[in-house]
């Protein structure tokens, strides 16, 4: 009961001087050229990577010189297929970072995967918060059907792209993805998202923040903390493939 007290009691503390204590950068950029192995995307203080996560031992994240969008280097992650009902899991995420409410963050960066493999709700990116006990809730981006779909980590319907317009998405070739989101706990922020510099997804009059009610469980502070790239959830039963360069990250002003 103490314990439940304790979380409790920093929550609120927490949720009472937010930006004084989160104070984390808004923008990031990485071209992965400054690395040889995966142990250099981390610098023990947050400058750089915060964590890898590598959910099975077959998982893995190398620094890769032969798939590259500019430059001479790009990160690769090579994932296994989700088992008995549990995702595998393969990506790079950066903690402590500061996006609050209404801020707009636009994320871009150059991704390639590998075959044609099923990839159905395969995760490709997150924008999202840590909660002292359960998920952390966010945005993210999934392939459904071959298409970029948006899902959320908080109760609010996923978004598709319109039937009429909507763009597969291309396999073994390098695709730019971009992600813009107004962030709002009620029904004023939007959300884009574009393949290729086409605008393929566009909602508006949206909601991209949780409420914080019951935060320790389900909420957040009012913005978001993190960033996360690469293999960020695999359910299915194929293994895949995939590298990633050239991030950004930033406010729209």
């Amino acid at each position: 009961m103490k314990k439940i007290l304790y979380i409790v009691a920093i929550a609120l503390l927490i949720s009472c001087n937010k930006e004084e204590i989160f104070d984390g950068p808004d923008t990031y950029f990485d071209d992965f050229e400054a690395y040889d192995t995966k142990e250099d995307l981390q610098d023990g203080e947050n400058e750089l990577w915060s964590f890898f996560q590598l959910t099975r031992d077959e998982n893995d994240i190398t620094i890769d010189t032969n798939t590259v969008h500019t430059g001479s280097k790009s990160v690769k992650f090579e994932c296994a297929a989700g088992a008995d009902g549990n995702a595998s899991k393969c990506s790079i995420n950066k903690q402590f970072m500061a996006f609050w409410e209404d801020e707009t963050v636009h994320v871009d960066f150059w991704m390639y995967l590998e075959g044609n493999e099923s990839a159905q709700w395969l995760f490709l990116f997150d924008l999202e918060e840590s909660t002292p006990v359960g998920a952390g809730p966010g945005i993210r981006l999934a392939l459904v059907d071959d298409q970029i779909t948006v899902e959320h980590k908080y109760p609010n319907p996923n978004i598709h792209q319109p039937d009429e317009t909507a763009i597969p998405y291309p396999r073994d070739q390098w695709v730019h993805i971009a992600f813009e989101t107004k962030l709002s706990r009620k029904k004023k922020g939007f959300i884009k998202v574009w393949q290729d510099d086409v605008l393929i997804i566009e909602q508006s009059d949206w909601q991209t923040l949780p409420q914080d009610i019951l935060y320790f469980q389900q909420g957040t502070k009012g913005g978001y903390s993190q960033i996360e790239f690469g293999i960020t959830a695999n359910s299915q039963d194929s293994p895949h493939v995939m590298y990633v360069d050239d991030v950004n990250v930033g406010l729209v002003e």
